[in-house]
């Protein structure tokens, strides 16, 4: 009975340590994504289809980056999706003006993109361990 308590307790420290070391992985990175696309107004333009961690590291300052692949689809075109947004009176004039400077911004990126598109992308993304979790470094 007590080494059964013993290899119970043993084995309780060991998933704690593996959970606890645990590199930010997909499903972070798919968040910090998701987030930014939300933060410039895109995530009704641009859904994120799938995302692929590619390498990890950590830093000796406690930081992890990762490197990711990831696709972008359009669920709807550039040019329509622009006329929607010049046209939307909920919008302040300022927003308006910030939206269709982004959209440019996508255009000089991705061309004058139809719905359905793909794109391919990579990016490095930082994390740090927090109390709730990775959470990505500006």
């Amino acid at each position: 009975m007590v080494q059964f308590a013993r290899i119970t307790s043993l084995l309780i420290i060991s998933l704690f340590m593996v959970a606890c070391s645990q590199a930010p992985g997909e499903r972070d990175a798919r968040k910090v994504l998701q987030a930014e696309l939300e933060n410039a107004h895109l995530a009704e333009l641009l859904n994120i289809n799938s995302v692929e961690k590619l390498n990890g590291y950590q830093d000796n300052d406690g930081r992890y980056t990762i490197e990711v692949s990831y696709q972008l689809k359009a669920t709807a075109s550039l040019s329509d999706y622009a006329a929607q947004v010049k046209g939307d009176e909920n919008l302040s004039g300022m927003d308006r003006f910030a939206m269709i400077m982004t959209l440019s911004a996508l255009r000089v990126e991705y061309g004058n993109f139809d719905k359905g598109d793909t794109f391919d992308e990579q990016r490095v993304l930082t994390f740090r361990d927090s109390e709730q979790g990775w959470m990505p470094v500006e």
